[in-house]
């Protein structure tokens, strides 16, 4: 959010001082006699207890991560912890090493023409259920000690109520609406979503579905406006998205012809540039990463022949 608001030729102050209250702010946003308050954090669709989940699944694979693979990219398919013991990577990272050392790339190569071929490696113990998928590296990146292996994450696809998503989004939202007391300029919330939310239909369940800025009674009046997107290590380069709404009600506007973004104002769309254009990313080769086509669900890849509508890069 920082770079977005600077790159429009905003300076932004960080945890700037309140009058009314003792907490700050993420920043101060300044442009000429422009001024106006800016919040961000992100919307996880993780309850509390599958967020300490995915933490101690993070800090495995940030271990495992650590192995030596010169020549293929490692696919995480499944990863299944039995005990609430941390498994010893040490060991486990010594013997993919050795299974891998023993792998003719000749014989992937031929594998990855047909998916139904895919090469797995395997390991199960007490502990943990775990299954990688093998594929080449580019040339870009082959024998770099500097990036792990494992270069992405099936993630499984769910159907799920459509106020279950806006419900997590608007409690956030609320949450930092009100946390700031009386405020003497505008304010903007910034909610980045995670890659469970639906920019499109939890957005508009959770702003204009519950009347939260099309009422007729004044709603959240310290607050000008929600900026929602949903970049992730997945899409940065990929073209993500935003949506900023205008709050009717707030006390102060703020003046959205001074800002570059497209934005929305009583359900009606103004175009202007997207969150990629401000950010002048295109979807090219960035840190040897090679996109081939744009895909409904996404994420990927540093694979130059290698296309997922389930993964996302990490």
């Amino acid at each position: 959010m920082h770079e977005t608001f600077f790159r429009q030729g905003y300076i932004l102050e960080p945890h700037p001082l309140l009058e009314n209250s003792s907490k700050k702010p993420d920043f101060l946003a300044r442009r000429g006699e422009e001024q106006f308050y800016i919040e961000a954090t992100t919307v996880s669709s993780l309850s509390e207890l599958e967020v300490k989940h995915e933490n101690f699944k993070a800090q495995f694979i940030n271990e495992l991560n650590k192995m030596n693979s010169p020549i293929f990219w490692l696919g995480l398919e499944k990863l299944e912890f039995k005990k609430d013991n941390f498994p010893k990577v040490g060991k486990l990272r010594k013997a993919f090493e050795s299974e891998l050392n023993k792998i003719n790339p000749a014989d992937i190569e031929i594998r990855e023409k047909n998916t139904l071929l895919t090469k797995h490696l395997k390991y199960e113990d007490d502990n943990l259920l775990i299954i990688l998928s093998l594929f080449i590296k580019s040339e870009a990146v082959k024998n770099k000690e500097d990036i792990g292996p494992i270069g992405f994450q099936f993630s499984p696809v769910t159907i799920k109520d459509a106020s279950e998503g806006s419900d997590k989004i608007l409690k956030n939202f609320k949450s930092k609406a009100r946390r700031y007391g009386v405020l003497n300029k505008p304010f903007i919330i910034c909610l980045n979503l995670d890659f469970n939310f639906n920019l499109k239909y939890d957005v508009d369940w959770a702003f204009y579905n519950t009347n939260s800025f099309n009422s007729i009674e004044p709603k959240f009046t310290k607050v000008c406006a929600v900026f929602v997107s949903d970049v992730n290590v997945g899409n940065i380069f990929y073209l993500p998205k935003h949506r900023l709404i205008v709050n009717q009600h707030s006390t102060y506007p703020i003046q959205m012809e001074n800002l570059e973004f497209s934005f929305e104002s009583q359900e009606v769309e103004t175009n202007k540039k997207d969150i990629n254009k401000i950010l002048e990313l295109n979807g090219q080769k960035h840190f040897g990463i090679t996109f081939k086509k744009k895909l409904p669900l996404t994420a990927i890849t540093d694979f130059d022949n290698w296309r997922t509508e389930k993964c996302f890069y990490i």
